[in-house]
């Protein structure tokens, strides 16, 4: 389970690298990470019974998912 946090943890950080760079062409690549992120943290959720932590990490996953499509259909 720690090792699984620490994973969410580390692909996280490197989206919001990628993010803070503001690299237009590279920002789809951002939400990607933040998309497995949100998984990875909504997995950890489920493991623990956390339930409303996990409804959040599925309503930001949907955002972020929609936020994708936006980004590419766009680009």
């Amino acid at each position: 389970m720690n090792k699984l946090k620490w994973t969410a943890a580390s692909v996280n950080i490197i989206a919001s690298v990628i993010q803070a760079t503001a690299i237009i062409t590279v920002q789809w690549i951002a939400w990607l990470f933040l998309i497995i992120s949100v998984f990875l943290w909504g997995q950890v959720a489920l493991k623990e019974k956390d339930y409303a932590r996990l409804t959040q990490q599925i309503v930001f996953i949907i955002i972020a998912s929609i936020a994708l499509y936006n980004w590419l259909k766009h680009v």
